[in-house]
């Protein structure tokens, strides 16, 4: 039987942005953060104490932000939650760990991997972060940088990556910055030969009634569109474990 546990924090008004970026729905509304948004996010502490664990099956951490923390949403309808239902339903044996903190960037993340992730015991980390790094004028270079250094430190601890892609659905001037976010996900995906996921939002990001009323983050029904497809491209690669 598969259980979960919940780690994504929700206490930043980062989070009501965090979805503009991610997959293609998300970039096209992209613009300068919204004023009263606190510029202290990046400095915010991390919780000390490591996420507890469920008693059976491969752990599958999701290092995130908002999409993965669940923006608005009741814990139980975040998406790895949802995940796992789905993952249940099909007999797939798993231990899916939230770890998604609203306004988390890739340096965020990469500062608390060992506590969210090494911490867990995983199996497999499914990384989802870059959109505030964007929204925060930081360079693709940077981001790019983070990110290799957190798959760097999953294949130093034997940790399998999944890589959520980011697909912009606007046009791109080449050269331009919109492209070399872009083209941060394919690349590093090549780079370390792992497996990404290049359609968090697909099926949700042009449905008004699946987003919540800032237009950005699913609804609970949204999310478990997005849970459903997900699941179902994770399954063959949860089933390798067995």
């Amino acid at each position: 039987m598969m259980s979960v546990e919940r780690t994504g924090l929700q206490g930043t008004r980062w989070s009501g942005i965090i979805a503009i970026l991610f997959h293609a729905s998300i970039l096209a509304a992209c613009g300068a953060p919204p004023a009263d948004v606190p510029a202290e996010r990046a400095n915010q502490s991390q919780e000390s104490t490591p996420p507890a664990i469920p008693a059976s099956g491969p752990v599958v951490v999701f290092l995130g932000d908002s999409l993965t923390a669940g923006f608005g949403l009741a814990a139980e309808e975040a998406l790895p939650e949802q995940v796992a239902n789905v993952l249940k339903a099909e007999g797939i044996e798993a231990r899916v760990v939230n770890a998604g903190v609203s306004g988390d960037t890739t340096a965020n993340g990469l500062a608390r991997f060992d506590w969210s992730v090494t911490a867990a015991d995983a199996d497999m980390v499914v990384i989802a972060l870059g959109a505030n790094d964007y929204l925060m004028g930081i360079t693709p270079e940077l981001a790019k940088q983070n990110l290799s250094a957190i798959i760097q430190k999953a294949k130093d601890n034997n940790i399998d990556c999944i890589l959520v892609d980011l697909q912009p659905r606007s046009a791109m001037e080449e050269g331009g910055r919109d492209a070399a976010f872009a083209s941060i996900y394919p690349d590093l995906a090549a780079q370390f030969g792992l497996i990404y996921y290049p359609s968090l939002m697909n099926g949700v990001e042009n449905q008004p009634d699946l987003l919540q009323s800032d237009g950005l983050h699913p609804t609970s029904q949204g999310v478990r569109v997005m849970a459903e497809n997900l699941a179902h491209f994770l399954e063959p690669v949860i089933e390798r474990y067995e």
